[in-house]
């Protein structure tokens, strides 16, 4: 028995150096998304999924009768494809992407391959969220050039619903600062909460749920007072 200990604390030291560690997580990580059979938890969180609440209320406004979706900083659909496989949605389902033009043609090839039931289109044009019945925007509203608001109030009819998440927002100012990404220095908008939410329900909207996106962060080195330790989400609804 005092062998078999040694053996498995050996083991367990080797797996604890960091090079081991990341060809077993990887190797795990492979095993986790392909499993079929067996019962297999992977991480630690303090709070629940974030994205939970985004999947609950589409699907609800789903069953509501909403057919038209127009995805705001949608990328190349990739959050059609992920929703769609696991939401009941109508047969009559529009689901409209609007990004920047190249990640709109990107996007457009590949609905082509991925996209069998013609649900997904893409347009260059903001402006083509006029009379949509969802609006959704997902870590995108802070790079735009001017706020959600905004763009909004030049729109004829309203989208009757929004549903945003991984909004950085501050409790009492908005402001700038840089991101970088890599290949590029973007300008990052955060706006301050209480003015995000007024300047929405200006236009006619009520908010009828907000949560919380522990896991995501904004640290500005040297500005503490402007770090950001965790994101929001919400859905609002049109007063028509």
């Amino acid at each position: 028995m005092i062998q078999l200990w040694r053996v498995h604390r050996t083991v367990d030291q080797v797996a604890a150096w960091p090079f081991v560690e990341r060809i077993l997580r990887k190797r795990y990580d492979r095993r986790f998304e392909e499993n079929r059979r067996s019962n297999l938890f992977r991480g630690v969180f303090d709070t629940f999924p974030s994205g939970y609440p985004v999947m609950f209320w589409i699907q609800k406004l789903f069953a509501g009768g909403c057919t038209r979706v127009f995805d705001l900083g949608g990328h190349v659909g990739v959050s059609s494809y992920t929703h769609l496989r696991y939401l009941d949605h109508p047969r009559t389902l529009q689901w409209c992407v609007h990004d920047a033009p190249a990640v709109d043609a990107m996007g457009r090839q590949i609905a082509r391959e991925r996209d069998a039931h013609g649900l997904l289109s893409f347009s260059d044009r903001v402006e083509d969220v006029d009379g949509t019945d969802v609006l959704m925007a997902l870590g995108a509203l802070q790079y735009l050039p001017e706020t959600l608001a905004n763009s909004l109030a030049r729109v004829e009819s309203l989208p009757r619903n929004l549903i945003l998440n991984l909004l950085p927002l501050h409790e009492r100012r908005s402001y700038f600062t840089l991101q970088s990404i890599g290949t590029a220095f973007c300008p990052y908008r955060i706006s301050s909460a209480p003015e995000f939410v007024a300047s929405l329900e200006k236009l006619g909207y009520s908010m009828v749920d907000r949560w919380e996106n522990a896991e995501k962060s904004c640290e500005i080195p040297f500005q503490t007072d402007l770090s950001l330790d965790r994101y929001h989400g919400f859905y609002f609804r049109h007063a028509n």
